[in-house]
């Protein structure tokens, strides 16, 4: 049967079928690549994917598009491209790829001759492998894996398809077509021994880039390629101006934001805040970095590959690394959850700097992970203010007016409210103050105490009133419940009110540790905001969570989380991106050498094992040659001699021993040798076109009565020198 399968062809118009529907499904895994990326315009993107879905299951509604079209698309095509270079300039990558992207459906629809296929088979490649570039993703490797040989493929139908010269534009009938019909016949030419040894020969090569990607030397640029770079935005509820609402809509997304590479599990704290942003503008139900901290001299940027700080004493450090793996889009702001002795990355960064707040910012919002490693982090429940700092806010509480010239850290006392507003804020602290002369975390458990009292926690909060010119004085005139936002934003204001400087942190708060590769997960459903009052006793900012669920009011006081453990098939599939991260993403020279010094121990260890295996069978030669009629030395020679005695004595009585199995079973026509044997001479012979007097011999033992294997011997011979002269 499968002799007469490979005598099967497709023919030339089959052929173009099969080539025009390969491309529809190149063109569809190219834009699944690109998805992961922000081109400026997901409309092509959705419009390309639709396009190339409609070509590959209904090509006979691409077929009834009027030929005209394609003569006015061109033109058309050129103007959109050159229009979106011109708009978007000095930015050149998502414009190019959005060309690429309405090249690949032109090229996709439209009739195509040899030198166009080759052409959507390298617009395809760009795609993946821009996209393979920008996100540095573990999805770029399985599509890389699927394009490589399906381009391979096509490559060969184009080959098959080619006259040697430059073919022209054939216009394929898809008027028979149907799915089911293709299917067979592509079945039919499969052969899968071909089959096999192709998928053979790809994972050798696989194996030998594999074996290249560790072995061929790296350099160190120490500086990231700017054109290669692309930006994209943030989620809103990490950037410089942040809405009521916004972290919370995060938590509702359950995909990873950080993955963190931890010294220990021990080392991390028990109630972990990442935090990103400390906002200290209030206005309008929002939150934002003020005009005097977003300029000089309180923001630097500086392009370093290294950050170095004295807050950590050289008695305390121990040199544990923290490596931090950002996925992109989340933010440009990193998270740095508290003192630290060094921050590396990996090639120079222009970083922004506004010490005052500890904060620590990249220049743009990258689309793909982006890694760092902080030495000997700690987590801080205080952070030090500065000495100015500590001048401005000695005496406290004071009074602020709203004012545009405010400068830091007295923007963290402003209350641009109405008059309703203000005295809706001091009822409140009538209530919550016993004394004016309360120290900060007294006010901050007593301010907690009646937050917690009063409101519920919910992502869908109530009481923000229309008439209130305020959303959270809305909220806490008659609101029931709220999210984190409204808490932390209430205890702002009320602080603020009180004399208390305090700020408003963006971040996240938890984390699970995944069992499966030991690292530490943070989700943006871990996504929280809250708030950091001045402390002027201990003269530094002092953090307090009021959501409730966030352990003890008393700010003093950290309760340890009950820390969750991700170790079933989700936990083992996310653990296949951090080796990713490890060792493709952050294989740098050094991680090349230990790699290459490991592989190298491992083949000295088997060259040493198979060695010693080698010279240990040399001694039990040379031991049985000295002495071959010694009983210890007879048996194990009896036993080779009797394995491989029943080896040649079964394929030498084969027939007889098939014979004798089926007279037990009595199945004559299932398990005659004779019969099978001559049938299988039978498909060889009418593959060949053999037709001659054996064959009548040979159905003559394959259907006539039953024959002993010595009378058929002599027809089956007649049937090997039938083929062998036939070639």
């Amino acid at each position: 049967m499968s002799m007469a399968r490979r005598q099967v062809r497709l023919n030339s118009e089959e052929l173009h079928q099969v080539k025009q529907l390969m491309g529809a499904l190149l063109a569809l895994l190219s834009f699944w690549s690109l998805n992961s990326l922000d081109i400026g315009s997901r409309l092509i993107l959705y419009l390309g994917g639709c396009a190339a879905a409609v070509s590959f299951l209904l090509p006979r509604m691409v077929a009834r598009i009027p030929s005209i079209t394609w003569r006015w698309a061109g033109p058309l095509i050129l103007f959109m491209i050159g229009t979106d270079f011109i708009l978007h300039i000095p930015e050149f990558i998502p414009p190019l790829v959005r060309m690429v992207v309405l090249l690949i459906i032109y090229r996709m629809l439209a009739p195509r001759n040899r030198r166009e296929d080759l052409q959507v088979i390298l617009l395809c490649l760009f795609c993946v492998i821009i996209s393979g570039v920008m996100t540095v993703s573990l999805l770029f490797a399985f599509q890389i894996l699927i394009f490589a040989p399906l381009s391979m493929a096509l490559l060969f139908v184009i080959c098959l398809l080619d006259r040697g010269k430059e073919t022209e534009v054939h216009i394929i009938d898809w008027t028979g077509f149907s799915w089911s019909r293709m299917m067979r016949r592509v079945w039919d030419v499969l052969d899968l021994r071909i089959l096999g040894l192709s998928a053979m020969m790809f994972a050798i090569v696989v194996a030998i880039s594999s074996l290249l990607f560790i072995l061929t030397p790296r350099f160190n640029l120490n500086r990231a390629i700017p054109f290669l770079e692309m930006s994209t935005k943030p989620r809103s509820g990490f950037s410089e101006n942040v809405q009521l609402g916004k972290v919370s809509e995060i938590q509702e997304d359950n995909s990873v934001a950080l993955r963190i590479d931890v010294p220990s599990l021990e080392s991390v704290s028990p109630a972990p805040y990442w935090r990103m942003l400390a906002l200290d503008k209030y206005e309008d139900g929002g939150f934002s970095l003020s005009d005097s901290l977003r300029s000089r001299p309180l923001r630097v940027s500086k392009e370093e590959r290294e950050l170095r700080s004295g807050a950590i004493p050289m008695a305390d450090r121990s040199g544990a690394l923290w490596t931090i793996y950002m996925e992109g889009a989340v933010s440009r702001y990193l998270p740095m959850p508290g003192d630290f002795a060094g921050v590396r990355f990996q090639n120079f960064q222009d970083v922004e700097i506004v010490r005052d707040v500890y904060v620590y910012g990249l220049d743009t919002v990258g689309q793909n992970v982006f890694s760092y490693q902080i030495e000997d982090l700690k987590f801080n429940h205080r952070f030090a203010a500065r000495v100015a700092d500590r001048e401005v806010l000695r005496n406290l509480p004071i009074q602020v007016e709203s004012s545009e010239s405010l400068v830091y850290p007295l923007t963290c006392l402003e209350l641009n409210l109405s008059d309703e507003s203000l005295e809706v804020l001091a009822e409140v602290n009538q209530t919550i103050q016993s004394d004016s002369a309360m120290s900060a975390a007294s006010y901050s458990e007593a301010a907690t105490d009646f937050l917690w009292e009063r409101f519920a926690y919910s992502l869908k909060p109530n009481g923000n009133r229309a008439q209130a010119d305020d959303p959270v004085i809305g909220w806490l005139e008659d609101g029931t419940q709220g999210h984190c936002e409204l808490f932390a934003g209430a205890f702002v204001l009320l602080a603020r009110e009180a004399g208390y400087p305090a700020r408003m942190a963006v971040g996240f708060a938890g984390g699970s540790w995944n069992a499966v590769e030991d690292y530490f997960v943070v989700r943006n459903r871990d996504a929280h905001a809250w708030v950091e009052i001045y402390d002027a006793e201990q003269q530094n900012w002092l953090r307090v969570d009021p959501t409730p669920g966030s352990g003890s009011s008393n700010p003093e006081v950290i309760v340890q989380n009950s820390m969750e453990f991700e170790s079933g098939w989700s936990a083992w599939v996310d653990s296949l991106r951090i080796q990713w991260y490890r060792r493709i993403v952050n294989f740098e020279q050094e991680d090349q050498v230990e790699l290459a010094m490991t592989l190298k121990d491992v083949m000295l260890d088997y060259y040493a094992s198979f060695k010693e295996k080698l010279k240990g069978f040399g001694i039990s030669a040379k031991t049985w040659f000295t002495s071959p009629l010694d009983t210890d030395n007879m048996r194990p020679l009896a036993v080779v001699v009797l394995f491989f005695g029943s080896i040649y004595y079964s394929w030498r009585f084969r027939y007889v021993l098939l014979n004798l199995i089926y007279r037990i079973l009595r199945k004559p026509k299932a398990l005659d040798p004779v019969r099978r044997q001559a049938g299988r001479y039978l498909v060889k012979l009418k593959a060949k076109q053999i037709d001659d007097e054996v064959v009548a011999d040979l159905k003559e033992l394959r259907y006539g009565p039953e024959r002993a294997m010595r009378e058929a011997k002599p027809v089956f011979g007649r049937a090997r020198v039938a083929l062998k002269r036939r070639g």
